[in-house]
């Protein structure tokens, strides 16, 4: 074999090694279809009803929140007062299973916002991300009855902001969550409790005040549930390009036939 003969067998090989590991990295950020269980986009334009792009038809029922423009798209602006989304038939993921849910919200008020619950208000049953007051700040926080986690990044400084609540494969404590604002994995505070999420009777709230807390007040955008937990990878890609583009919706609303592809950072 010539010189130049080995050269070209180097550079094919090269160029096989680069398209097999972009491969790699673009299969290892795909999420199949069947662990979306609800993603908003309030992109409708008009009407008091939430279009689930997920595909298994869990559309939400708008109350009092209208339409303004979002992080992409629209989005839904809440009063603070009443305004709500219900998803009317699920009641969200149970006991101790993986689940990641994301959102974009921009307030400039320092409240205990409640941004999306499920469960019943008993010791470890209830599933709650809302906002953790800190002074004049407040930051991204899950709770169970009895227990909580919270990071320290601001989310109320009225910038756009984009939250990820990740409970993880085997997890059994609420302070097994990881948190994300931005990106940013959160450093983690609260109170251990352990969790058993109760979805036998409470359907999925997105805005609306559990017991001595507060209605949302501000703007949120793209809001989606996922029944396993996403990669950084994953979550910074929906970040980066929004949920109609990282999972693959057409112009029609629908997910890609066998999966939404998160495409590779």
């Amino acid at each position: 074999m010539t010189h130049r003969q080995f050269s070209k067998h180097v550079c094919c090989l090269g160029i096989l090694i680069l398209l097999l590991t972009s491969l790699g990295n673009l299969y290892a950020a795909a999420i199949d279809k069947d662990t979306i269980e609800v993603a908003y986009l309030f992109d409708e334009g008009s009407g008091n009803v939430a279009k689930d792009i997920s595909g298994n038809g869990r559309d939400g029922n708008i109350t009092g929140a209208k339409r303004v423009q979002g992080k992409f798209g629209k989005a839904l602006e809440y009063d603070g007062t009443d305004d709500n989304l219900i998803v009317s038939g699920y009641n969200g993921i149970g006991g101790t299973d993986p689940r990641t849910t994301v959102f974009w919200i921009k307030t400039s008020t320092t409240r205990d916002h409640s941004w999306v619950k499920w469960g019943i208000n008993s010791a470890g049953q209830k599933y709650y991300i809302r906002s953790h007051v800190r002074g004049t700040d407040c930051n991204l926080r899950v709770e169970v009855n009895g227990g909580n986690n919270f990071g320290t990044d601001n989310v109320c400084d009225g910038e756009w902001h984009h939250c990820a609540v990740v409970f993880p494969k085997g997890g059994k404590d609420v302070k097994d969550h990881d948190l994300y604002v931005n990106g940013k994995l959160q450093v983690k505070e609260g109170t251990a409790h352990g969790m058993d999420t109760n979805v036998d009777t409470q359907v999925v709230n997105i805005g609306h005040k559990l017991a001595n807390h507060q209605f949302l007040l501000g703007t949120l955008d793209e809001v989606a549930i996922f029944n396993v937990e996403l990669s950084l990878k994953q979550i910074n890609t929906i970040r980066n390009t929004g949920l109609k583009s990282a999972l693959h919706v057409d112009s029609k609303g629908k997910l890609a036939t066998r999966w939404g592809m998160l495409k590779r950072d």
